[in-house]
Formats: structure tokens, sequence, C-alpha cells
């Protein structure tokens, strides 16, 4: 069986669209915030729906522990981040003053809760009696106890070095979907009609994390051995990416080209941090300054690494592998360069991405992804295989 195997190539291009391309894409936004938030919400939850239904059914029934545990960090981002677009796009419906909509969206930032406290407020809502709202108020509430800034599915620690899971923790699929269902139900039937919903949902206690389920029909993270581990994390999200270039080729779901896009995204960034912290020689202390001072920018985090990967490289004086990287770097760094395109429809100062036509070939698009994640893989084997050596041969020495 012929494998394509995907590698850093020269001349790479973004903008590349193949003549015969049977996926190319135009992304072209309103400008109506509340209908583009509205929009993005819908694909973000359509992804994750399209990952939960996937692990419940051919994951389940193949046994694969291995995707049922990984990719649960990118799942539930997903349905998080469907969930916080959601909220905007409810607010942006009654907030039209543009200054009033940055003042809000700087307030809450990415705060479920604080979002759904102010879309009660601009509703005259704060106390009602509609089963559905309070049981959303409690759900929320608990997302951002877990999550209030939209990290702790991202990366495996915080700025203070906290971890989400810090013991081993069995969580329900079944659990997660049926409870995110009903949040986004509520949510979407809010936007399209204004009111809450009387309708009963099959639903849990409005818990982001409920332990429990049947044996494969379960999440199970916070192993011992893979706290502050990067890669659960880079593999949930270059898997998830993964998948979903397969769902959108084999199934023309061209909609889930974003959360695809920003799953790809992501695990570069994860790829970067998990070289610098893990595989390098810098003083930990120091790399996680790089960490905290370069943030989302992954030209930041290359340039902060580059020389030590030439370094231990061994490459030939004409092999251009190192510029061709760079280039790729520096191609998604101009693209993207707050990790939020991908994300959302406009950037903090609600300046609208995508107000013309940009035309895309989705093959392309996800290839360049693969082939630096799998440069990113090459490097962090290469690097801790020379760290283990370098330890084993200190041992040795001292030994004698």
């Amino acid at each position: 069986m012929d494998y394509d195997f995907k590698w850093i190539r020269p001349n790479m291009s973004l903008y590349h669209i193949d003549k015969n391309s049977p996926f190319p894409i135009t992304l072209l936004n309103s400008g109506n915030l509340a209908d583009d938030f509205n929009k993005y919400a819908e694909d973000f939850f359509n992804a994750a729906e399209s990952v939960i239904h996937y692990l419940g059914e051919d994951a389940a029934e193949n046994g694969d522990i291995a995707k049922l545990d990984l990719w649960y960090f990118a799942m539930v981002y997903l349905y998080r981040q469907s969930m916080e677009l959601l909220l905007k796009a409810n607010i942006f419906k009654i907030v039209t003053a543009e200054n009033d909509r940055k003042l809000i969206i700087g307030d809450i930032r990415h705060d479920l809760k604080q979002g759904y406290d102010k879309l009660l407020e601009l509703k005259d809502l704060e106390y009602t009696d509609n089963d559905n709202a309070n049981w959303l108020w409690k759900y929320l509430a608990d997302i951002s106890r877990i999550d209030k800034e939209s990290d702790m599915f991202r990366y495996p620690f915080g700025n203070n070095l906290n971890v989400l899971f810090d013991k081993q923790t069995h969580i329900s699929l079944a659990a997660t979907h049926d409870n995110m269902n009903k949040a986004f139900n509520i949510l979407s039937e809010l936007y399209k009609t204004g009111n809450f919903t009387e309708q009963e949902y099959e639903a849990y206690l409005p818990q982001l994390i409920i332990e429990g389920g049947h044996y494969y029909q379960q999440s199970v993270v916070g192993y011992k051995y893979a706290q502050h581990s990067f890669y659960p994390y880079y593999s949930s999200y270059e898997e998830v990416g993964d998948f979903l270039k397969e769902k959108i080729v084999d199934d023309n779901k061209k909609e889930l080209f974003m959360p695809m896009c920003y799953m790809y995204r992501n695990a570069v960034e994860l790829g970067l941090k998990r070289i610098i912290i893990e595989d390098s020689h810098i003083e930990r202390t120091k790399a996680l300054k790089i960490l905290r001072r370069k943030k989302h920018s992954i030209l930041g985090l290359w340039n902060s690494i580059v020389d030590e990967v030439d370094k231990y490289s061994n490459a030939p004086d004409d092999d251009t592998t190192l510029n061709d990287t760079t280039q790729y770097i520096q191609a998604f760094h101009d693209f993207d360069q707050s990790s939020d395109l991908f994300r959302y429809p406009c950037n903090k100062n609600l300046q609208v991405y995508f107000s013309e036509e940009k035309v895309l070939d989705i093959e392309n698009v996800a290839s360049c992804f693969e082939e630096l994640c799998n440069f990113l893989d090459a490097v962090d084997s290469m690097l801790s295989e020379i760290k283990d050596y370098e330890a084993e041969m200190a041992s040795y020495y001292d030994y004698y």
C-alpha cells in the first residue's frame, strides 16, 4: 500500500490552488457580526459533533483507546468555542453600537459565565423561572470555574503551571455529548427566537466533567506520567485536524474548514512549545519565559529554537530544509499572527476577517499544516534522543 508521507518542501504556498482541485473554498464573512459569529458557532459545534460521534461509534467499536483518550482535549475545545461564539452572537444581536460591543467583548473575553450574565442582563432576564435558562447558568458557571480563559483544553498547563487534571479521571462521553448539546440548543433557540425554549432536553447534572459510563464510552485523562506533557495535547489537535480534513474530503463538509485549520494551527504552536520546553537545552525557567513572552507567535517560538535545531541536525551544507521550514512558519504567521483568524470572524477591535473573498485549496492548506507537523515531530524525536544520550553518558561518567 502506498503511503504519501508529507514532508517540508521548497517553495510552498498557502495560496496555491490546483487547477483540478475538487476542494476549493471561498472565505467571505458578511460583516454582520451576529450572523457571522452564529455561523462560526455552528461550524465549531458540528466539528465537535463529528468528533464525538466518531469516538462513541467507530473508535469505541474498534477499541481504539488512544483516540478515546487523546481526542478529548480538542473535542471539548471545539464544543467550548462554539458556546463562546454563540453567546457573543446573541449579545451582538442586541448590542449594535461598535464601541459598546468592544467594551463588552473586552470585559467578558473568553469567560462563558460572564458572557451569559451579560446576556441575561441585556435581556432583563437576570431572574427567570425558565428551567433551561437556570440549568445553562449552572453549566456555564462550571465551565468557567474550570476554564475561564479558554486555555485549559488547549495547553497542558496554565501560566502558573497548574494542570487541569491532577489525577486519573474517567470522563463520560455520553454526559459530555448530552450536556453540550443541551447548552448549544438552548443558546441557538435563544438566537433564533429571542426567548428561552421550554423544550425538555436529555441531559445530566450541569457539570462539564462527569465521570462514569461504559469502558469504551469514556475518555481517560490525567495520567501522572503525562502531567505537564505536551504530547497528549499536541497529538489531540494534530489528529483531530487530520480527522476533520478527512471528513471534508470524504463527506464534502467544507464548513469544517475553519475548525480544521485551528486544530492544525494549535498543533503547530504546541509542537514548537514542546520542543522548547521538553527537548531543547534551554534552561527550564528561561524556556517558560520564552513561552510567556512569545505567547501564540509561532514565528517568535521558532526563532527561539531554530539555532539549536540547526546545530544538532548535521544537515549537509546544501540542505534547505530549515530555510524551507522557516518559509512555512512565516507563511502561517503572516496569515494568522494572533491565533484568532480561524476561531473568530473578527479581531478584538471588531475588524472583520475575510471581508473580501479569499479562495483557498482545502487540501493544499491541510497538506502544508501536515508537512510542518511532521517536521516538528521529527525535531522532537531528534532532540529528545540527543538529550537521552547525553543523560546516559553523564550517568556513565558519574558512575566511573
